[in-house]
């Protein structure tokens, strides 16, 4: 290879170099403009649907229901200590009043100390009713309040999916308006310096990469919102089969296959043992070599240079 030829080589390597960080700049600022496309739509607000509803509202009577409540109980607590402290009071005077009938004694003191205590017990029970009927009044209020604000906040919520749905096929549009026309500008040009075989091709290309990895990049970013795991699924059969189809074209394409074997001095369609001057495989019969046009001596048609004379020879698959 000439000198020109290798300033060429390494002139052609700078340009991919080039182009392919001018793809990674646009990129970045196409996304940070597709972020951006995000606020053109009104973004709708879960607050807006709760006051629709009366959420707020039935919230805040829930919160005073909740206070009624730790005061009924409390107050039920206490009347049930009370009446707790009644009761034993009261049985433990009966049976001393109990003890004195036995006898056959009379003891007025303890007559009226016990009269006084089966009074104070009565009362202490039907004061613990009560706060117990206080307390189950206003638990049966709390869970009424509770199922309405459950319910309005599932209507607020279920409007405000659906809000939010349109909100984001409006920015799929808004997105589609802007990365469509990028990517149907960048093919024309495309198409157009190719034709013209124009210097500037190089940048068409990076300007197609472009438009097409920013229309790859809001397709799996709007599918990722959508179907999130079914999207995993998807991107790793879609990211498989590329590296599949570019592993086979780098790696195990017909042509390197055939070096790889020619360069064990195998038949490139057999691998049967070969030296590089025999003219065919004396196992399949494939051609293998022939002679040079420029030299006269045999050469590999596999090979586009001549190991004797250097001259280059365009290779076919026919060959």
């Amino acid at each position: 290879m000439s000198e020109y030829e290798d300033e060429k080589l390494e002139a052609t390597r700078g340009e991919k170099i080039l182009a392919s960080a001018m793809v990674v700049f646009l990129l970045i600022g196409g996304i940070n403009v597709l972020s951006e496309l995000e606020d053109i739509p009104k973004i709708p607000q879960i607050n807006v649907y709760y006051e629709k509803y009366g959420v707020y509202k039935l919230e805040n009577v829930e919160r005073s229901i909740n206070t009624e409540l730790r005061i009924a109980s409390d107050a039920l607590a206490k009347a049930n200590d009370q009446y707790l402290s009644a009761k034993e009071n009261y049985l433990f005077k009966r049976e001393e009043y109990r003890v004195i009938l036995d006898k056959g004694e009379a003891d007025e003191v303890k007559e009226r100390k016990y009269e006084e205590a089966r009074e104070r017990y009565e009362e202490s029970q039907v004061k613990l009713n009560e706060k117990q009927a206080i307390y189950d009044e206003i638990d049966e209020r709390l869970d009424q309040k509770r199922g309405k604000v459950s319910t309005a906040r599932n209507l607020a919520r279920d409007e405000y999916n659906t809000a939010h749905q349109i909100y984001s096929l409006k920015v799929l549009a808004v997105r589609l308006a802007f990365v469509l026309p990028l990517l149907a500008v960048a093919i024309v040009t495309f198409l157009k310096t190719k034709k013209v075989k124009s210097k500037y091709t190089i940048h068409a290309n990076a300007f197609m990469a472009f438009a097409s990895l920013l229309l790859i990049y809001m397709i799996v970013v709007n599918v990722w919102e959508v179907v999130h795991v079914v999207g995993i699924s998807i991107l790793g059969v879609v990211a498989c089969a590329i590296s599949l189809a570019y592993l086979k074209k780098q790696f195990f394409s017909l042509e390197r296959i055939s070096m790889s074997r020619l360069k064990e001095n195998k038949c490139p369609r057999c691998t049967f043992p070969i030296r590089y001057d025999m003219p065919y495989c004396q196992n399949c019969g494939k051609k293998l070599a022939d002679k040079c046009q420029e030299c006269g001596k045999m050469r590999s048609i596999l090979t586009p240079f001549c190991p004797n004379c250097g001259s280059e020879k365009m290779i076919t698959r026919d060959e």
